[in-house]
């Protein structure tokens, strides 16, 4: 039950006193009776050696009351010597008369000595009311056999065993408080490692992986802190991919709104005339043959816009997803960009395309390579009032104006797909033209190069190995 009312500290402090106590307990009944019966045989040797002594001056002729007198005066306590004749009656008692004792041949250490010649006794003395140490010995008095009996106050023992003891206890109790102590320390020391391991989870917690956390008590505690520190590098890991994936998300979520903003965008202006032209043809039935035709010459100029956006869509579907691969030829990009200039001379009749070329043979897809080329040239003339140039010059082609400019902000992400750096005006496009343009050109190994600033204007370029028409290894 101690677990669900205390903490660890507690329980262990608990059961570390409690185990504690019952040891010193234990041990002191067990030391408390060792050390009684070590007090009581110390005392019972003493009394064989001094009754050895009395039998001897007993057998120089001296007197028993003048012995017990002497033996008195040497070891500082007080000694019964007692007389007792074969056949039990005492014959002489330094400390009770001779007719209060009685008999005593039924005493268990006469009947004894009796016996074997030698005997000891702890019992309670009838005569005088007390507990004696009794030590009893045949001996030879007058050639006669006779018991000498020396006997002392149990109390005088224990008086002695009770001063042992109370050291005994002040040691104990010595042993008892340093283990408190120490239990208080160890428990203290455990409130201060769970007390960093709860912080650090609460920093875990609120993401903060990089927070301090120094456990070092015991070898569990540090083991339990490299398993939390590898737990937060791992969770921050987590946490950044949470993040990256997220980001991703966000980024394909805004992606998704640009198309739908872009598809919307570019088709609401030729659905819209669409629409018109189709309402003012079905309302108005007097209308006459040239504008009718007039008219419908509209309605295909807009159909045709949709269809275009929607192939580019799919042009780029099928790039993005490998489903389109180059197809290889050789011929001279002179010819496909002379092709190029003169039909978007014919789209900008009001505009002037400068061209610097000359001839030169390169391996590619001839298609995307006519995509490419229209598509930068287009950019160009669209951003721009001023003339554009054309330059074919050792490999690199650039296509040059002096428009508007592109912003530095917007200058990394003209490639990208569905991006427009003006994208509140209307301008037939998605977005998808550099894209595109890229997309071809990394299929060929190359990319392209874009120089802007605002107000000055934009050059594109990007680099295309020639091919050396009598190399042999040149597919044809």
């Amino acid at each position: 039950m101690l677990n669900r009312y205390y903490k660890l500290s507690q329980i262990f402090f608990i059961n570390f006193m409690l185990l504690l106590g019952g040891v010193l307990a234990v041990a002191t009944i067990v030391i408390y009776y060792s050390v009684q019966q070590i007090e009581i045989k110390q005392y019972t040797g003493r009394l064989r050696s001094e009754i050895a002594y009395v039998q001897r001056q007993i057998r120089r002729g001296n007197e028993p009351a003048q012995l017990a007198k002497t033996l008195e005066e040497l070891t500082g306590r007080p000694l019964r010597v007692t007389l007792i004749d074969w056949e039990g009656r005492p014959l002489f008692d330094n400390r009770v008369d001779r007719g209060r004792l009685g008999n005593q041949g039924s005493r268990p250490e006469v009947a004894e000595a009796k016996r074997k010649g030698f005997a000891t006794a702890v019992r309670y003395s009838s005569t005088d009311g007390k507990d004696y140490l009794y030590v009893a010995k045949k001996i030879d008095r007058a050639n006669r056999p006779v018991i000498l009996r020396l006997s002392l106050p149990l109390d005088t023992v224990m008086g002695d065993f009770q001063r042992l003891w109370v050291r005994i206890a002040l040691v104990f109790l010595a042993a008892l408080l340093a283990g408190l102590y120490l239990s208080w320390v160890i428990r203290w020391r455990i409130d201060e490692e769970l007390e960093k391991i709860t912080d650090f989870l609460r920093h875990l917690a609120q993401k903060h992986y990089s927070a301090p956390f120094l456990p070092g008590f015991t070898a569990e505690f540090r083991t339990i802190g490299k398993l939390l520190k590898k737990l937060a590098r791992r969770l921050e890991k987590n946490e950044r991919k949470r993040r990256k994936y997220i980001a991703r998300l966000r980024l394909i979520g805004r992606q998704r709104s640009d198309v739908i903003s872009a598809i919307g965008h570019e088709f609401k202006n030729p659905v819209a005339a669409i629409m018109g032209y189709t309402e003012t043809l079905l309302e108005d039935p007097g209308l006459s043959a040239d504008m009718r035709r007039k008219f419908l010459e509209r309605i295909e100029q807009n159909s045709r816009r949709i269809i275009g956006m929607i192939d580019r869509l799919s042009f780029v579907a099928r790039l993005e997803g490998h489903e389109i691969e180059p197809q290889m030829s050789r011929f001279d990009i002179q010819k496909v960009l002379i092709e190029a200039v003169a039909a978007m001379e014919q789209k900008y009749p009001q505009r002037k395309i400068r061209c610097e070329t000359a001839p030169m043979v390169v391996e590619a897809d001839r298609t995307m390579m006519e995509m490419v080329v229209v598509n930068l040239i287009d950019n160009a003339l669209k951003y721009s009032d001023e003339d554009v140039e054309v330059t074919l010059v050792e490999g690199r082609l650039c296509v040059k104006d002096s428009g508007r400019g592109i912003a530095p902000k917007d200058l990394q992400r003209v490639t990208e797909k569905y991006y427009r750096v003006e994208k509140n005006s209307w301008d037939n496009s998605m977005g998808l033209g550099l894209a595109i343009v890229s997309y071809i050109l990394k299929l060929h190994g190359t990319q392209l190069h874009i120089d802007s600033a605002p107000g000055v204007g934009t050059t594109i370029c990007f680099d295309i190995p020639a091919c050396d028409e009598n190399d042999p290894n040149q597919k044809k």
